[in-house]
């Protein structure tokens, strides 16, 4: 039923013209919300504020058509540490990093063969943590040094025949992980939550089967992840909360129709974004965009992020310590109506635009 009330959708935008996208703009010493944003060059990090308007580049666009996706903003704000397959293939990435600051210039920070990918830094911005293919084509997890911006030693953290993909890290060391079991074509058939303590132990978080992108509460102390709800006949992901320590998860949102996924705190915790995407026929992706939820409402309410000129295709959010609007975010529409205006709009301009 999902897929035949938005398989017209799917059709109908895949020859849409996407919204223009303005020119960067000086930027201000604020920056609170960052974001991969898709355009003409591929995806690229953007500096947003709490409506969803861009306000400029963060990194300088690469020669050639590629991907800067998954930032994370060090603790101090002084850097942005992402993926990108700049100088690679598109479906390659290494981990580069920038000054927070006026479109600036990235530097690389690990080579290889490997994929690089999720970076993650630790509490006190003394390493990032990421997932790498660099052992032997499986996912692992390793953590790199950093000291000004640049790469230290590089450790191997763990060694499992599964792949140990999107950690999180605790204040106190330990790192929550989703743990994806394939079989021999490589095809997913189970995923669950561990965590690692700072002594290399490893315990099952949650059952599965198909729990993914944990991310950590300032605290430590709370696990926000994405996991499958059952509508009607279709399944499609949610975003879950659970004490890390264990205990039965619970719905924090519940959205038909959309997949969650990529979920992260404010620094204060009250506040979680996400990326939500609109999938069409055969799961297409038809629509990408940056939801967030106030943990004091009651109920919770998922708001857009959507910017002045248009909709425009953004996803893998971070936030940065910068204190957050909350007055500009509860001012944010309402995701599900909004989506739903959103599509109408492109519909109805294809067929103004169809001879």
């Amino acid at each position: 039923m999902r897929s035949q009330a938005i398989a017209g959708l799917g059709v109908a935008l895949a020859a849409c013209v996407p919204p223009p996208i303005p020119e960067p703009v000086a930027a201000p010493e604020r920056i609170a919300i960052v974001a991969s944003e898709r355009g003409p060059q591929g995806a690229r990090l953007v500096s947003i504020d709490e409506h969803g308007d861009r306000r400029f580049e963060l990194v300088q666009p690469a020669s050639a058509l590629s991907r800067d996706t998954n930032p994370a903003v060090s603790p101090d704000g002084a850097w942005i540490a992402f993926a990108s397959s700049r100088d690679r293939a598109l479906d390659e990435t290494s981990l580069w990093i920038a000054p927070a600051g006026v479109t600036t210039v990235p530097r690389r920070l690990t080579d290889g063969a490997g994929i690089d990918a999720q970076p993650t830094w630790l509490p006190d911005g003394s390493a990032i943590v990421f997932a790498s293919t660099r052992d032997r084509g499986n996912f692992d997890l390793w953590r790199i040094a950093i000291r000004g911006g640049q790469p230290g030693a590089l450790t191997q953290l763990t060694h499992g025949a599964a792949h140990e993909v999107t950690p999180a890290v605790a204040p106190d060391g330990c790192i929550v992980y989703a743990l994806v079991t394939p079989d021999e074509s490589h095809r997913t058939i189970e995923t669950h939550l561990e965590i690692r303590g700072p002594d290399g132990a490893i315990r099952r978080l949650t059952d599965g089967p198909a729990d993914s992108s944990p991310a950590l509460s300032p605290d430590g102390t709370r696990v926000v992840f994405a996991r499958p709800q059952l509508h009607g006949n279709v399944l499609d992901s949610e975003l879950w909360v659970m004490p890390r320590e264990g205990g039965a998860p619970a719905p924090l949102i519940d959205l038909p129709l959309t997949d969650e996924s990529g979920p992260v705190w404010s620094r204060d915790g009250r506040f979680v974004f996400a990326t939500s995407v609109l999938r069409g026929a055969e799961g297409r992706v038809v629509f990408s965009s940056i939801i967030h939820v106030d943990l004091r409402d009651r109920p919770v309410v998922a708001r857009m992020l959507e910017d002045r000129v248009g909709a425009i295709v953004r996803m893998t959010p971070a936030v940065t310590a910068t204190p957050l609007d909350a007055a500009a975010l509860h001012g944010d529409p309402e995701y599900l109506p909004e989506l739903a205006r959103i599509m109408s709009r492109q519909i109805e301009h294809q067929r103004q635009a169809t001879p």
